[in-house]
C-alpha cells in the first residue's frame, strides 16, 4: 500500500475527527432518545420532552469553534430550536430542505475553553409533537486546530461518580421528627383544609386561606391539646387565593387575578366588602396560574405570578408578564415589576437583611429547584415563546441556593426565617416542600456582595405537606398544609393546620457552611469529639454545574468528585474547614459527612449531607490549614462504604420516592406496590378513555419517558417529569429492571 492510500485508510478508520479540527456528534451517541426513534444512524424528533440529545467534549487548547448540524424536515416548526454549548445558547429557525433531503446549516460560533468536559446540547421544543419529524443526523464542531477536541464517551460522562450507601440523613431522604422540636396536629377532621396563605394577627390569632376560597380565624389562646380547634370563617368567596398578609388592621390577599383588600365595613368581625387594589397584569383561567404569597414591606404588597402549564404543552406559549416578581402600593395600586424568569416561585418570605426570598420550581428552564435572594431587574432563566419577559436576557441571574430535584426538594413552598428563640437556628431560613414534604434548612452568606450558601436536610416526621407558616411572637410556628388533584384520600391527609415548637433538646449536625478561597468551612451545632474530624476521608465531597434547557428538568453538568486534600478542626471544636482540590464558581458543591463523627458528649451525627452553590469565589479569604494531631487518622475501618446492590433500585431512592411508594403508600403519585405484571387503570389524555393495561416492562418504561401517554387514573397530565430526558439509556433500563421484579420488590 503507498503512503496517500495509508493516510486514506487511516481517515476511514477516524471518521468523527477531521485533519481541520472537525469533530462530529452523531446522533446514535446521545445520553437519551425520550419519545424519538432512530432509523439507521438518523434519529427521527417528533417530540422533544423526554429526550436529551447531547455530548461532552473536550479540548486541549482554547479556540473559536463553529457548530452546524445535518438534518432533514418536510415543513415548517412553529418553535425553535435551542442549541446549548457549554451554558451559551442559540437559537435556531428550522428552515424545511427540499425533496426531505439532508442539509447542513452552520447553528453559531463558540469558544471553548480547555480543562473541564463542554456539554454540547440540541434541545427540541418542549411539549409539542409534530406529524413530521426533524430528521437528525449529527453536530459538527469545526476548529482550526488539529487534535484539538474530541468526544467523551456518553457511559463516562453522564452518571457521575459512584455514591456511597445512602441511610436515613446521609444520601436519603429523613424519616423522622427533628428531635429538638414538637408537634400537635390542629384538625377538624369533618373539613379538609388545605391551606393557602397564612399570618398572624396580632399576637394570638392566626389568620389562613384556603384553596376553597375561605378566609379562616384562630384564637391560639383557646386551643386545647385535644379535640378540634375553634376555627371561626370570617370571609369567603375568594378565588384560589395563595397569598395572605397583614399591615396593621388591614388584610389582602393575592387571589387568582388580583390583589385585593378585605374590609369589614359594618366592624361584625367578618369581611363582606373586597376592593380590588391591582390587577395590572394579564391573566389567563390556565390551572397553573397563581399569584403565590404575600408580603408586606413598608406600603408595599410582594407576590409572585406563575406561567401557565395547559397551552405550553401545545404550543409553548404563555400571558405576558407571567413568572414574575410584582410590587403593589396597597393604597394607589401601582404595579411594578422586581424580578422576572420564574416558573412556579410558590414561596415568597423576608430574608434577615431585609431583602425578598421566592423559591421556584423545576421545569423548563430550569434543572432543579432554586432558593433565590430577589435582585432588583433580576431574570431567573424561564423563558417561552411568545411574549419575551421584559426582563429577559441571554444571561441569567443565578439563584443564592440551588435545591436538587428529589434529594432536598420537590415542590418548594414559602421560605421564612427562623424565630430568634430557635438555638443555634436562629435566622436561617426554613422552607416546606409540597411534595417532598418535612422542612429543610438553608443557611445564606454574602460573597462579595453576592448571595450564596448552603441546604440542609431539617425534619420530615410530619402528616402535612407544608404549604404557609406563621410565627407567633414566642417563637410557635404554624404551618399549613396543601394538596391537589384528584385523590381525595391524599388530599385529605396531608391538608391541615400544624402547631411545631423547639423544645432546646441539643443535636449535633451541620448547622452551617462558609465558602473560602481554597476550600468550604463547616461549623456543627455542638462540638467534635477531641481527636476527630481531621481525617479527610470523612468527606465524600462532590461537585456538578446545571444547564438550563427548554424541555423539563435537566442533568447534572460535570458531575466529578472532588479531592478533600486535608481537614483541619478549630480550636473550640466546632467547625471544620475543608481544603478542596477545585472549586468552580457556578457549581453546587455536596459534602456528605460521615455518619461515624460523635460530639464532645458523645451524641452521634443526625444528619451529613448539605448542598453548598458557588456563586462567587472569594478572591482572598483563605481558610486555615493546620497539620493533624498525631494519632487522629487511625480508624478501624473506612468510613463511607459502596454497595454492589441493584443500581435500579439506587436511582428508585434518588429519583422516585419523593412521589411514589414501594409499600401502598399514597404519596403525589400512585404506589407502585405489587406493580410488575398488574393491571393497572389508565387514561389516555387525548381522548380521556380508561384503558386496563398490564405492567409490563415496556409499559414502565414509556411511563418513565412518557409520563403524559397513558396516566393513572385519578392524576393529572404534567405532574410527573419527563425521566427519560434526565437519565441515561442505561440509568432507563436498570430502572426498568428494578420495577419489572416480583419477588422481594415492588
Amino acid at each position: 500500500m503507498n503512503l496517500r492510500l495509508a493516510i486514506i485508510s487511516l481517515v476511514c478508520l477516524l471518521p468523527s475527527i477531521g485533519i481541520n479540527g472537525e469533530l462530529a456528534l452523531p446522533a446514535t451517541g446521545i445520553f437519551s432518545k425520550g419519545p424519538n426513534q432512530y432509523k439507521d444512524e438518523v434519529l427521527e424528533i417528533t417530540k422533544g420532552r423526554g429526550a436529551t440529545i447531547g455530548w461532552y467534549i473536550k479540548a486541549k487548547k482554547e479556540e473559536e469553534v463553529r457548530v452546524s448540524i445535518e438534518y432533514s424536515c418536510a415543513a415548517p416548526l412553529n418553535q425553535d430550536y435551542q442549541l446549548s454549548f457549554d451554558g451559551n445558547d442559540k437559537f435556531w429557525k428550522v428552515i424545511p430542505t427540499k425533496d426531505n433531503a439532508f442539509s447542513r446549516v452552520e447553528l453559531g460560533v463558540f469558544r471553548i475553553r480547555p480543562g473541564l468536559p463542554v456539554l454540547v446540547l440540541l434541545v427540541p421544543p418542549s411539549g409539542t409533537k409534530y406529524p413530521h419529524p426533524l430528521r437528525f443526523r449529527k453536530l459538527i464542531v469545526e476548529g482550526s486546530k488539529p487534535d484539538n477536541l474530541s468526544r467523551i464517551p456518553t457511559s463516562e460522562a453522564a452518571i457521575g461518580p459512584a455514591a456511597p450507601t445512602a441511610s436515613s440523613g446521609f444520601g436519603a431522604k429523613l424519616t423522622e421528627l427533628h428531635p429538638a422540636l414538637s408537634t400537635l396536629d390542629l384538625r377538624e377532621e369533618a373539613l379538609t383544609l388545605r391551606v393557602s396563605g397564612m399570618k398572624m394577627r396580632g399576637d394570638n390569632e392566626l389568620l389562613f386561606t384556603t384553596w376553597d376560597g375561605d378566609l379562616y380565624s384562630l384564637d391560639l389562646t383557646a386551643i386545647s391539646e385535644t379535640g378540634s380547634p375553634p376555627l371561626r370563617k370570617i370571609a369567603q368567596g375568594l378565588s384560589e387565593p395563595m397569598g395572605l398578609a397583614v399591615s396593621g388592621h388591614r388584610i389582602f390577599v393575592t387571589e387568582k387575578n388580583q390583589v385585593t383588600e378585605l374590609i369589614d365595613k359594618d366592624h361584625d368581625g367578618g369581611f363582606e366588602t373586597y376592593r380590588c387594589v391591582s390587577q395590572d397584569w394579564p391573566c389567563s383561567m390556565d390551572y397553573h396560574e397563581y399569584l403565590f404569597g404575600a408580603v408586606i414591606k413598608g406600603d408595599h404588597l410582594y407576590f409572585n405570578a406563575s406561567v401557565g402549564m395547559a397551552r405550553r404543552g401545545i404550543d409553548n406559549y404563555q400571558a405576558p408578564l407571567r413568572g414574575s416578581v410584582f410590587k403593589v402600593h396597597i393604597d394607589t395600586g401601582k404595579t411594578e415589576i422586581i424580578a422576572g424568569g420564574l416558573r412556579t416561585p410558590d414561596g415568597i418570605g423576608h430574608s434577615s437583611d431585609g431583602g425578598i426570598l421566592v423559591t421556584d420550581n423545576q421545569g423548563e428552564w430550569l434543572p432543579a429547584n432554586k432558593l433565590i435572594q430577589i435582585e432588583k431587574g433580576g431574570f431567573y432563566q424561564f423563558r417561552s415563546t411568545p411574549p419575551r419577559h421584559p426582563l429577559d436576557v441571554p444571561k441569567a441571574t443565578p439563584p443564592s441556593v440551588w435545591l436538587p430535584q428529589g434529594e432536598i426538594a420537590a415542590s418548594p413552598t414559602e421560605p421564612f426565617l427562623i424565630p430568634s428563640n430557635w438555638g443555634p437556628y436562629a435566622g436561617q431560613v426554613l422552607f416546606g416542600d409540597e411534595t417532598f414534604g418535612g422542612l429543610q434548612r438553608a443557611f445564606l452568606e454574602k460573597v462579595d456582595g453576592v448571595t450564596q450558601g448552603a441546604v440542609f436536610r431539617f425534619s420530615q416526621g410530619f402528616r402535612h405537606h407544608f404549604h404557609r407558616f406563621a410565627i407567633t411572637p414566642d417563637g410557635e410556628l404554624y404551618a399549613g398544609g396543601i394538596a391537589r388533584g384528584k385523590d381525595q384520600e391524599y388530599i385529605n391527609r396531608v391538608s391541615g393546620l400544624t402547631r411545631i415548637r423547639y423544645t432546646g433538646k441539643k443535636v449535633f449536625e451541620p448547622l452551617a457552611a462558609r465558602l473560602h478561597t481554597n476550600g468550604l468551612e463547616i461549623e456543627f451545632t455542638e462540638p467534635l469529639a477531641e481527636g476527630t474530624g481531621w481525617n479527610p476521608a470523612t468527606y465524600y465531597v462532590t461537585q456538578w454545574g446545571y444547564q438550563a434547557t427548554q424541555t423539563y428538568g435537566g442533568q447534572k453538568v460535570r458531575h466529578r468528585l472532588t479531592g478533600v486534600r486535608s481537614a483541619t478542626v478549630s480550636e473550640d471544636r466546632r467547625r471544620v474547614f475543608l481544603e478542596l482540590a477545585e472549586i468552580t464558581s457556578g457549581d453546587v458543591i455536596h459534602v456528605r459527612v460521615s455518619n461515624s463523627l460523635l460530639s464532645e458528649e458523645k451524641l452521634p451525627i443526625r444528619t451529613g449531607d448539605l448542598w453548598y452553590t458557588v456563586n462567587r469565589i472569594p478572591t482572598n479569604l483563605p481558610g486555615k490549614v493546620k497539620k493533624a494531631p498525631a494519632m487522629t487518622f487511625a480508624e478501624p475501618e473506612s468510613f463511607f462504604k459502596f454497595a454492589k446492590g441493584d443500581p435500579g433500585q439506587v436511582l428508585f431512592q434518588t429519583y422516585c420516592t419523593s412521589c411514589h411508594s414501594l409499600d401502598g403508600t399514597k404519596l403525589v403519585g400512585p404506589s407502585l406496590k405489587g406493580l410488575a405484571g398488574s393491571h393497572r387503570k389508565t387514561r389516555a389524555p387525548d381522548s380521556n378513555e380508561l384503558l386496563s393495561v398490564e405492567a409490563t416492562a415496556d409499559y414502565i418504561r414509556q411511563s418513565i419517558t412518557e409520563p403524559n401517554a397513558l396516566l393513572a387514573e385519578g392524576y393529572t397530565e404534567n405532574l410527573m417529569p419527563p425521566m427519560g430526558g434526565i437519565l441515561t439509556e442505561k440509568q432507563i433500563d436498570d430502572l426498568v429492571n428494578f420495577l419489572s421484579k416480583k419477588e422481594g420488590r415492588p
